[in-house]
């Protein structure tokens, strides 16, 4: 469908439910459709770089946008978790993150910083010629040979650099590992990893992440990204100022 209702849209899509009665649906592509925000939503109603979505599809076709260091022209496509865009002629590049409970919002980060991309390890799948497809959260996968698979293991993090896609560093699960919570009540919030209490089958696995505030967040395996051992690998939204306000906000 090229619309949904907007009283069906998720309710961290930044849009007046109830002006309008339909608004964009996303197309199939990376991003699942309850875990990503159409590319054509953020233009309009997020940064409000087009009032309308004749000027959205303008924008598009001559290739002002870029996601993840390529031009996107479907005003449908579903940008989600870790993704970067970029625009033409702004000094600033916006990348997709939770914060405070939110799943995903747009935050502002360094132009130079869009080069950079953590993604999570979903799956490994073995195929022939003795190699394993190791398959990221955002549609990406690559293959190795079976004898690195304890090199990369599902929720593992791996920060690549774009657009070549090459692998700068693979960010291991483990206790003492810096994670950013990506699901759930408490999406957003980032700490030390303290334990894992591990339950089968293992995505039902419970972990304990340390905030810098001292605060123990228990939360599932699966809302759990690891981004970097002392520090952030990448910008994460931390506070207010880092997240781009929706034009549906402005006063």
């Amino acid at each position: 469908m090229t619309h949904i209702k907007r009283l069906a849209a998720p309710d961290f899509w930044s849009i007046l439910k109830k002006q309008y009665k339909w608004t964009i649906s996303p197309s199939p592509g990376p991003h699942k459709k309850t875990s990503c925000i159409p590319l054509g939503i953020i233009i309009r109603d997020i940064l409000g770089y087009a009032s309308n979505l004749k000027e959205v599809k303008y924008i598009l076709d001559q290739g002002y946008v870029k996601r993840d260091k390529a031009v996107v022209k479907d005003y449908k496509f579903p940008v989600g978790l870790m993704d970067t865009l970029e625009f033409a002629k702004d000094p600033f590049a916006y990348r997709l993150l939770p914060f405070k409970g939110y799943p995903l919002v747009v935050t502002k980060i360094p132009l130079e910083e869009s080069s950079l991309k953590i993604c999570r390890i979903e799956n490994k799948v073995a195929i022939k010629g003795n190699k394993l497809q190791v398959n990221l959260n955002d549609g990406r996968n690559f293959l190795i040979d079976k004898t690195e698979s304890n090199n990369f293991k599902t929720y593992d993090s791996i920060l690549l650099e774009l657009p070549n896609q090459k692998i700068k560093e693979t960010i291991k699960l483990q206790e003492g590992v810096l994670c950013l919570i990506i699901g759930g009540v408490n999406a957003g919030y980032y700490g030390f990893l303290k334990k894992i209490i591990e339950l089968m089958p293992r995505r039902k696995s419970i972990v304990e992440i340390e905030s810098h505030d001292g605060k123990i967040i228990r939360t599932s395996l699966k809302y759990t990204m690891p981004i970097g051992y002392d520090k952030p690998l990448i910008k994460v939204a931390e506070k207010e100022e880092d997240i781009v306000k929706p034009v549906i906000y402005h006063t």
